[in-house]
């Protein structure tokens, strides 16, 4: 039987999964089916309990601006849809490709599980929607695929730009595709990824700059994974730091130590 390819998603206007399934259909793969959480007033709770006050940013953002929220900044992932022409703008466009599109409260109720059983051969790709717990991860198939916006093993966990910057390692800035497990960022990797601090003056420019690396790692991983060259490596299990949303004001110390960065290299570079 063939491999089927369930993507989830946190929201129907995802930049991040509408482009990578775009490119996944362009390269001759069949979207089985997109798994998509609803916006209830529980899921919004959970998540300020979680977020704060940067929850009300994060949903203007993606959900009303959309696009029009990113600057005319040459590493944006607009300006890569708009390199590549990528058009679909709304996860319920590929049903015209044969792709189901299921709704839910969480990608963890017992519908998604049930769905899941009605697959033999499957490989999940997640593009965003919360933790994953076991009922979910004990029907995954093959596994389910994760772009964590860090290098793992070292940096698991949230704001991990901000704590390289933080604990001056720029130079582990980057991103790891690994498989997801029952733990938070624990599971197999398959591929890392640094990303240089570059020209970046605000934290914000630099996380804009990782969305398109993102997609285009994503779409590379799944071919190698459908392809049967993927190549999975167990994480050491030695350090096992954590790290946190950071704090507003740690934030702001984290934006000057950015631009003091930028100022000293471009002093050198002088």
């Amino acid at each position: 039987m063939d491999k089927k390819i369930i993507v989830f998603c946190p929201n129907p206007f995802s930049l991040y999964t509408t482009s990578l399934c775009e490119l996944l259909i362009r390269k001759g793969y069949h979207i089985e089916c997109i798994v998509v959480r609803k916006f209830t007033l529980n899921r919004f709770k959970n998540e300020f309990a979680r977020d704060g006050k940067r929850l009300i940013k994060k949903i203007w953002k993606k959900l009303f601006l959309r696009e029009q929220s990113y600057s005319n900044d040459s590493n944006s992932i607009v300006a890569f849809r708009k390199k590549n022409k990528l058009l679909v703008k709304n996860i319920n466009e590929f049903k015209g490709h044969g792709t189901k599109i299921v709704k839910c409260n969480s990608l963890n109720d017992p519908n998604v599980e049930h769905l899941l059983k009605t697959y033999d051969e499957k490989l999940i790709v997640f593009t965003g929607g919360g933790i994953i717990r076991k009922n979910i991860l004990d029907q995954a198939g093959d596994g389910i695929i994760n772009c964590h916006m860090g290098i793992l093993p070292k940096y698991k966990g949230m704001d991990l730009p901000e704590w390289c910057i933080l604990e001056n390692e720029t130079e582990e800035l980057g991103i790891t595709l690994h498989f997801m497990d029952k733990g938070i960022d624990t599971g197999d990797i398959l591929k890392k990824i640094k990303i240089p601090l570059g020209e970046h003056t605000s934290i914000k420019d630099l996380r804009v700059s990782f969305e398109p690396i993102m997609v285009s790692s994503m779409v590379s991983i799944v071919e190698d994974c459908m392809n049967g060259k993927a190549i999975r490596t167990k994480q050491s299990t030695k350090d096992k730091r954590q790290y946190f949303i950071v704090h507003e004001k740690l934030y702001q110390v984290a934006e000057k130590k950015l631009k003091k960065m930028k100022t000293k290299t471009d002093t050198h570079t002088a």
